[in-house]
């Protein structure tokens, strides 16, 4: 029903107004008002819809009604109905809130469409108050929402490009309360630049294909921080279907990226974790049979592809036949029990390789206790088994070791209990045998490298029956050359024997050797690295040879070696005391035999009275022998001499030529007593062959060309001493009518001098100990030819202490001999005519005052004679300090001074005269050493000498050397 209230005074109009709105308004109630307490009760009462009201009252008018309603019905439609009023009050009316201005009389029909249309549009106005009233709490409840999950709203208006900010939208993007510019640049600019464009292709794209916006990009604050955003938005069209604009909102991820990347570092902390273990993790469940597990169990166990994902049939049958009992059984005891699950087995990989799992897991149980599903880890033991395996193979070998190694003792003690050669091969061959388990064995001696002198034994199983005589001597060719020459251990597969034909070389004995099957040799060596021979295995009882056997074989062969060593030492030593005990003999027979000549001839002479040529006769005789003693007794203090390292040399330059012309003429006699042809031949430098000479053709004649190429440094006593014992001996066992031969030659820096006869010879056994001392090819009492056996000896000594080398050769007996040694040559000049004149004029010193230092008695006293016979004045010192004393009182012209000498050198000699501020400083200084490097000469000069003279010093060349400084004049 609605309810009016009508003010108004005239009951007339009130009639009026009723009729005309019943019309429209049957259902209608009206409560009137006349005065203003009537007014003032309905309005404290209220329960109206809308008011209709005169302007002119006798009380009051409309505009106050109009106030006065409104003051307590805000809302409620107010329609003045009055025929006094003005357009002004109509104005002002509305302007008052006034809703509709309907004049009376002819107008009442339009008053209830002016109700009608009032009350239309008040409950217009309640529903958007409400609307309006809901709508701002659903904004309220949106702001909240937005700001509780850190979300901001954006409007674009894409043809502007006006951006719309929500203030939580700012604060998303680390700006102040409206200071985003507004722009689609704006919002552009606060994009991490990586993600600039992508995000600018993503708007592109979802503008084009006019789908919802979803992006998530980085955005940098203006402190430089970086923050995660989400947004996803959407575009509206015109009517025309083109985008004009966009809203959507944004809203901050950094912690769910953060999270996410927590999350991936754990997950890749524990793939680390399992790969590091080499362990995968899985899941069974049990419902469905499928079988999950981690990433790397393809790449770190070789799972094969898609394995991530199986079934529990293909875990089953990988798992290898021998250990799928167990692992079944395992699992049942996991399903049945507690619910803890562990086993150990092997599973065959995709590609056929065979791996070791340690499965450890528990089964989940539902409420009825049902297993569900089992989850664990498989970790990669295929390390550890190898290693288990490993040790207990190594421990299985460290057993098998200290029993070979029982066995070696045992082995080793037995080889160094006999003194025989021969027993030694056998047993070594039998303990190889038994110590290393093999079918075959064989040990080979081979002295000297003379494998036809050889020695081998043999070892054979009942394997090689058919072998058990085989006893042929190697040859050194082949597959020995291989050891003996490398001095090394050779161990070879069967494969590798029967890839390569050189490893089934035997030389001599192909054919006839034993089948080979695998090969292990090592070489059989002496204290000071030669090679004896070689221990060879072959065919082991089980498997290839190992390291473990050659160790074990080269500690036999050492111990091997060593008895050998031993047995030849004592060998050598028996050796010794017979050649001591032959010395001896030979000794008293070689004094005895002149004594007995000595005595006889002497008592003779004192007993009788001979006539004169007997005595003459008895004279030469006890010279004779008495020399010849002298030569024993010489030649013994020699090697007692070189023993001892007590001789000593005195070296000087010196002529070969002259010296083996000397020797010639010294045994010439001895020669023709026994008409053997002495020829002596020069060879040239380049020559192969040099002509005989005629003695004295050479070494006389200052001219020749050949002369200076025989220079060397040496004693000439001594060098005169090997040349004449090489001569004697070739004239002593060379018969009547042979031919004994010198041949001197120059060999690139040395000097040689080869002897060569046509006598006895040396046999080829002997060969190796020509040169020893006390040692004689025939020591027996019967033998041929007297002697010691120590000139050959004397001669290697000499020899060497000259820096040469010395060596014989022989084709065997009666087929003579060559002795060869050969010294470093002296480089020297030809005497030049000048020099020569020079010498001859023994003036040309006079007048000069020398003052000669050396330690050295002889070196000092030729030189004073030499210095002296040129006319100089010689005053001499015997060391530094003495010259010192000498040259304040002489005030010598010249120093000639060595360098090498006790307690003061010369260095030191020249520097402190050469200090003396007087006429004694004012002197020529030349140092003659045998100091001769370059660095030596510097260093004499450096000193204050003027000249660096070598020794041993040619006489002209000192003399001359003084003549030059004289001629100069003296001067400091």
């Amino acid at each position: 029903m609605l309810s009016i209230l009508l003010i108004d005074d005239n009951p007339n109009d009130r009639l009026m107004i009723e009729r005309e709105l019943r019309k429209t308004f049957p259902d209608l109630a009206i409560k009137s008002v006349i005065d203003i307490h009537t007014l003032e009760h309905i309005l404290g009462a209220g329960g109206f819809d809308i008011v209709i009201t005169d302007y002119q009252l006798h009380w009051s008018d409309g505009l106050t009604i109009l106030h006065k309603v409104h003051s307590r019905y805000p809302n409620c439609p107010v329609i003045m109905c009055t025929d006094s009023g003005s357009e002004e009050v109509a104005v002002e009316a509305m302007k008052a809130g006034l809703s509709d201005y309907v004049f009376k009389g002819r107008h009442f029909k339009r008053l209830a469409g002016a109700v009608g249309e009032s009350l239309k549009k008040q409950q217009l106005r309640e529903n958007y108050a409400k609307t309006s009233a809901q709508l701002a709490i659903s904004e309220e409840r949106l702001r909240l929402a937005i700001e509780a999950s850190k979300m901001g709203t954006w409007d674009w208006n894409v043809l502007t490009g006006e951006v719309v900010w929500s203030e939580g939208h700012e604060l998303l993007f680390g700006l102040e309360k409206g200071s985003f510019l507004g722009t689609y640049e704006a919002f552009f600019a606060c994009i991490h630049p990586d993600d600039q464009a992508s995000i600018a292709g993503a708007v592109t794209f979802a503008l084009e294909k006019k789908i919802e916006y979803k992006y998530e990009f980085r955005v940098i604050w203006p402190d430089g921080s970086l923050h995660w955003i989400a947004s996803r938005g959407k575009f509206f069209d015109d009517d025309t279907g083109k985008s004009v604009r966009s809203s959507g909102l944004v809203w901050d991820i950094t912690e769910r990226k953060l999270s996410e990347a927590r999350v991936q570092e754990s997950e890749e902390n524990l793939r680390f974790a399992l790969e590091a273990a080499n362990t995968i993790a899985f899941t069974w469940d049990l419902a469905s049979g499928e079988v999950r597990r981690s990433s790397n169990a393809e790449t770190q166990m070789g799972l094969g592809p898609n394995s991530s994902f199986g079934t529990f049939e293909q875990k089953k049958n990988a798992v290898h036949p021998e250990d799928r009992e167990r692992f079944l059984a395992d699992l049942d005891a996991a399903f049945s029990g507690t619910g803890v699950y562990e086993s150990e087995y092997r599973k065959v990989r995709p590609d056929g390789s065979v791996i070791w799992l340690h499965d450890k897991g528990r089964v989940v149980f539902d409420a009825s206790g049902t297993p569900l599903r089992l989850s664990g880890v498989a970790i990669d033991i295929t390390d550890r088994k190898q290693l288990e395996y490993d040790r207990a193979r190594a421990l299985a070998r460290e057993r098998s070791y200290l029993r070979r190694l029982q066995k070696l003792t045992s082995a080793s003690v037995a080889i160094n209990s006999t003194l025989s050669v021969a027993e030694i091969l056998q047993l070594a061959a039998d303990s190889a045998r038994q110590i290393l388990e093999v079918h075959q064995v064989a040990v080979n001696l081979n002295p000297a490298a003379n494998w036809d002198e050889g020695i081998s034994k043999f070892s054979m199983s009942e394997k090689y029956a058919a072998w058990q005589d085989y006893c042929e001597e190697p040859d050194g060719t082949g597959i020995y050359q291989k050891v003996w020459q490398q001095q090394q251990a050779m161990r070879m597969t069967q494969s590798e024997l029967e890839a390569d034909p050189a490893w089934r070389d035997f030389g001599k004995a192909a054919g006839k050797h034993p089948p080979m099957r695998g090969w292990l040799a090592v070489p059989l060596t002496t204290r000071d690295g030669r090679n004896l021979g070689l221990i060879q295995l072959s065919d082991k009882y089980e498997g290839e040879f190992a390291e473990d056997d050659e160790t074990i074989l080269m500690q036999l062969a050492q111990t091997v070696s060593g008895a050998i060593d031993n047995a030849r030492l004592y060998e050598e030593s028996q050796q010794a005391n017979r050649m001591k005990d032959e010395f001896l003999a030979t000794l008293s027979h070689e004094l005895r035999s002149p004594l007995n000549a000595i005595l006889g001839w002497a008592q003779l002479l004192q007993q009788r009275s001979l006539s004169p040529a007997a005595t003459g006769r008895a004279l030469e005789t006890i010279e004779r022998n008495a020399k010849l003693q002298t030569q024993l007794i010489d030649d013994l203090l020699d090697i007692s001499r070189i023993i001892r390292g007590k001789l000593t040399l005195n070296p000087c330059a010196v002529n070969l030529i002259s010296m083996v012309e000397g020797a010639v003429n010294t045994v010439r006699l001895a020669a023709d007593a026994k008409s053997i042809d002495l020829r002596f031949a020069i060879g040239d430098l380049g020559l192969e062959t040099g002509e005989f000479s005629k003695l004295g053709k050479v070494s006389g004649n200052p001219e020749s060309e050949l002369n200076p190429r025989f220079w060397v440094s040496g004693d000439p006593g001594r060098l005169q001493q090997v040349i004449w014992n090489l001569l004697t001996n070739a004239i002593k066992f060379t018969p009547r009518g042979g031919r004994v031969e010198i041949r001197l030659s120059r060999v690139d820096s040395e000097v040689e001098l080869a002897v060569t006869d046509t006598g006895i010879g040396v046999a080829p056994n002997f060969l190796p100990y020509v040169f020893d001392s006390f040692r004689q090819a025939d020591a027996t009492i019967t033998r041929n030819y007297s002697g010691l056996g120590l000139g050959l000896a004397i001669v290697r000594q000499l020899v060497e202490l000259h820096g040469g080398t010395v060596w014989a050769q022989s084709p065997g007996l009666n087929m003579g001999s060559t002795f060869t040694f050969r010294l470093p040559a002296m480089q020297v000049n030809s005497i030049p005519e000048e020099e020569a004149q020079v010498w001859a004029d023994a003036g040309n010193l006079l007048g000069v005052k020398i003052l000669l230092v050396d330690d050295e008695v002889d070196s000092r006293e030729f030189i004073r004679f030499v210095l002296a016979d040129a006319g100089a004045t010689v005053m001499v010192a015997s060391s530094a300090a003495e010259a010192f004393e000498v040259a304040s009182q002489f005030s010598p012209d010249v120093l000639v001074s060595d360098i090498g000498m006790p307690e003061e050198d010369g260095y030191s000699l020249v520097r402190r005269l050469r200090s003396l501020n007087t006429q004694t400083g004012k002197f020529w200084a030349i140092a003659l050493t045998a100091y001769a490097r370059d660095e030596d000469r510097d260093r004499a000069f450096a000193a204050g000498f003027d000249r660096h003279l070598s020794k041993p010093v040619q006489p002209d060349l000192l003399v001359e050397t003084i003549v030059q400084l004289k001629q100069q004049g003296l001067t400091t």
